[in-house]
């Protein structure tokens, strides 16, 4: 198995995935938040198993069983720990406050799993099964 993927470059990855959120939830409002939803949750079904902001970094999604790319059904449950929370600003009057502390505390607890885990596994990982690996390093 190869060394877990670089932390600072899966930071770097998601923050240029979080951009394109931004992006789609401006750009085609009303009904844009909910494309970058859609796009947060199935990111990583595309690319041979990259979002766009991985592909550009150079990481990429596998299977921990196989080493395969993973489906859309992977994608959706690996990033519905980070997409799920941005859901609560529908809520009128209370989600923002819901949006910013469970966020909060969902991503937190993603980002020490991906420090600590020796795989560099976060929450949505290991129920996934996947890993993210360095193109590099991963053949």
């Amino acid at each position: 198995m190869d060394k877990k993927a670089n932390v600072l470059h899966r930071f770097i990855a998601k923050a240029i995935d979080l951009l394109i959120f931004g992006f789609l939830s401006e750009m085609f409002y009303p009904y844009g938040f909910l494309a970058g939803v859609l796009y947060i949750l199935i990111s990583d079904g595309f690319f041979d198993g990259a979002s766009l902001g991985k592909r550009l970094i150079g990481l990429k999604v596998v299977t921990t069983l196989d080493e395969k790319r993973p489906e859309f059904k992977e994608s959706i449950i690996r990033n519905s720990f980070l997409g799920i929370p941005l859901l609560f600003a529908f809520i009128p009057f209370v989600g923002y406050f819901l949006l910013v502390t469970i966020g909060i505390v969902i991503y937190a607890a993603e980002i020490y799993f991906i420090i600590k885990s020796p795989e560099g596994e976060r929450i949505g990982d290991r129920f996934a099964f996947t890993r993210v690996v360095d193109i590099r390093r991963h053949k």
